[in-house]
């Protein structure tokens, strides 16, 4: 074990405040500081704690995918937003911690800064509600600061619902599936856990993005399922329970997509047609992508554009099947879950 010294608590608040910059600023343009605190914080680890040298494969994995790509791009001459290809680099170099990172208990230390974030999201959430003249101010500010918070009205099931977006709430996840597991197991449950799980699914709810709302409800199951599986006679209530689940949940998420009236829903679907035509016209596009930072023209924005809400089809038409490679970087951490349920299996 470490040394609890003065110079390991700089690496714990470096830790916190790095991870609060990424959640609570991840354009940064609020607080301009995380590539400050970013570097701060390298140089500590590089002068103070031990590094684990393999670890470091996982990084250069997911940018040799992306210069391959880069590289593809470059020799058909396509054309590459510059600022959107250095902001590409700059999120993969953030990678570059995790020979570190066995020192660190992250979602520990995530816990706090994610919290901050949410409320900040909640108060200025029921701020709007209860009062609406203030919801220009808060536009504005975050039209200046590149949409840190998205606005919108947005209707689902012929409901209409004021939806506010962190962008950083996908990285949430973990935290929360943490946090719920620990606020439904005796013993292991803590007041910041169980506020930490209610404001989350807060914030979750009022995203208003299909992913961020269905997600944690199937995540929560999940977690459920896990905790009651080895209950003496719950599995008569469990797998009854889990099917019913699925079916609710498949049958909710199939109302969402299929909402003609819904604007986002038409943009969506304008955007697969023109990816359909993309690939049928350059089927090479599948196997090395068009590159990264290149333009299509997309039928949903009736221009050429960057990037849209089709995630997973913006990985393959920017890197083609190297985007399996940057999947398996960016989705391993969702594996600590796992080992986290493994350990304190009850």
């Amino acid at each position: 074990m470490e040394k609890k010294s003065v110079a390991y608590g700089v690496g714990e608040y470096l830790c916190m405040l790095l991870i609060f910059l990424f959640v609570a600023d991840p354009t940064n343009t609020i607080f301009h500081l995380k590539n400050v605190v970013f570097v701060l914080f390298m140089g500590y680890n590089v002068v103070f704690r031990k590094a684990d040298w393999a670890k470091l494969s996982y990084p250069l994995i997911a940018l040799v995918a992306v210069f391959l790509s880069w590289l593809f791009a470059v020799l058909n001459m396509a054309v590459i937003d510059t600022e959107e290809f250095k902001g590409i680099l700059t999120a993969f170099m953030v990678l570059g911690f995790l020979p570190w990172s066995h020192h660190y208990d992250i979602i520990r230390l995530a816990k706090v800064p994610i919290l901050v974030t949410a409320l900040i999201t909640l108060l200025l959430f029921w701020l709007i509600v209860f009062l609406p003249f203030t919801e220009g101010a808060i536009y504005t500010f975050m039209t200046r600061h590149d949409n840190t918070i998205m606005m919108s009205k947005r209707v689902f099931i012929g409901i209409q619902l004021f939806c506010m977006y962190y962008k950083s709430t996908s990285a949430f996840m973990v935290v929360f599936g943490v946090s719920l597991y620990n606020t439904i197991t005796k013993g292991k449950r803590t007041w910041l856990d169980v506020v930490l799980t209610l404001a989350l699914l807060h914030m979750f709810v009022i995203s208003g993005t299909r992913s961020s709302m269905m997600l944690p409800l199937l995540l929560a199951g999940i977690i459920c399922f896990i905790y009651m599986r080895n209950r003496r006679y719950i599995n008569y209530i469990v797998y009854p329970a889990v099917f019913v689940f699925i079916i609710a949940f498949v049958v909710l998420l199939a109302m969402l997509l299929m909402e003609t009236d819904e604007p986002s829903n038409l943009v969506k679907y304008a955007h697969l047609t023109s990816y359909k035509e993309l690939f049928t016209e350059n089927p090479i596009y599948m196997l090395i992508g068009q590159g990264p930072g290149t333009y299509f023209y997309s039928l949903g924005f009736h221009k050429m554009t960057l990037k849209t809400e089709w995630t997973y089809l913006e990985l393959l038409r920017n890197y083609g099947l190297f985007s399996l490679l940057i999947l398996y970087v960016l989705l391993r951490p969702m594996f600590a879950i796992t080992k986290y349920f493994a350990r304190n299996e009850v």
